[in-house]
C-alpha cells in the first residue's frame, strides 16, 4: 500500500477531515464571514482594492470569497489537498486556487504579494518545517507587506479538544510559542486572542466577569493567569518588515 497518512488525509480534506470537524463551512462558505469582518476586516478596509492578496491553504475557499465581496479582485490560494481547490474554485467561479505546496509556490514568486493570509494551516505544518515556510512567506511579501496567521490557540479552556480534534494538526501554538516564530523571519509583529463575532447580549454581559472568575481560580490554585489567552479560542498574528536574512 503506498502514500502516508498523511497523503491519504490531504487527498480529499473535504470529503473526510474537513466534513468530520467543519461542515458548516463546506455547506455554507458564508458561514465564517462574521469571523473574518470581526478579526480581520479593520486589516482590509484601508487598503486598496488593486491589492495582490494569496491565501496559504483556503480549504473551502470562505476567505477568499469574502475577500471578492469587499471587491478585492487580485486575490489567488494554494492548496494541499485537490478536493479543496475543486471545491473553491467551483464556488468563486475561476481558477483562483492553485494546488500544490505552499513553500514550493511562495519560493517561486519572490516579492509578489501585498498580503499573505494563512488562517488554520500553521498547525497542520511539521515543526521542522516551519522556517522554511515562514521564509518563503516573508521572502513573497511585497515592500510594506503584511502577513496575517491565524491559528488555534493552546491556551483556550477547550485546547485540548481543537488540538487533536483533526488527524492532520501536526502543533499548537501559545500566544509565546508564535511570537517566538514569527521573531525569526519577521521584525514587527502583533499577536491577539480572536474577537467573539457577533456576541449575544448574555457574551456581552457575562464574558468579562467569567473571565475574571476564572483567573481568581488559578489564582488561587497557584497556577498563575496572567498573560494566558485563555479565553480567545484562536490567535490572530499580523507581521511585518521581513528580516533581510530570510530574503
Amino acid at each position: 500500500m503506498s502514500g502516508t497518512l498523511r497523503d491519504a488525509l490531504f487527498r480529499d480534506y473535504r470529503e473526510g477531515q474537513g466534513e468530520i470537524s467543519n461542515a458548516a463551512s463546506y455547506t455554507d462558505v458564508h458561514a465564517q464571514w462574521p469571523y473574518f469582518e470581526a478579526n480581520y476586516g479593520e486589516h482590509f478596509r484601508r487598503l486598496p482594492r488593486t491589492t495582490d492578496i494569496i491565501e496559504v491553504g483556503p480549504g473551502h475557499g470562505g476567505l477568499l470569497a469574502w475577500l471578492r465581496s469587499l471587491g478585492f479582485e487580485r486575490i489567488e490560494g494554494v492548496d494541499a489537498s485537490p478536493g479543496d481547490v475543486q471545491f473553491a474554485n467551483s464556488h468563486l467561479g475561476a481558477e483562483i486556487v492553485t494546488l500544490g505546496d505552499a513553500c514550493e509556490f511562495l519560493s517561486a514568486r519572490r516579492a509578489a504579494y501585498d498580503v499573505i493570509l494563512t488562517k488554520a494551516v500553521l498547525e497542520h505544518v511539521a515543526k521542522n518545517d516551519l522556517f522554511s515556510l515562514l521564509s518563503a512567506t516573508a521572502a513573497a511579501l511585497k515592500p510594506g507587506g503584511f502577513v496575517i496567521i491565524d491559528v488555534p490557540n493552546m491556551d483556550w479552556l477547550l485546547a485540548t479538544h481543537e488540538r487533536y480534534m483533526d488527524l492532520t494538526h501536526e502543533v499548537g501554538f501559545t500566544r509565546q510559542s508564535l511570537s517566538s516564530l514569527l521573531r525569526l523571519a519577521f521584525d514587527e509583529m502583533s499577536v491577539k486572542g480572536s474577537r467573539i463575532a457577533k456576541p449575544t447580549r448574555a457574551q456581552r454581559l457575562l464574558r468579562t466577569p467569567m473571565i475574571r472568575l476564572i483567573q481568581a481560580g488559578l489564582y488561587v490554585l497557584g497556577e498563575g493567569a496572567d498573560g494566558v489567552l485563555f479565553s480567545n479560542r484562536s490567535l490572530v498574528a499580523v507581521a511585518s518588515k521581513p528580516r533581510v536574512a530570510v530574503r
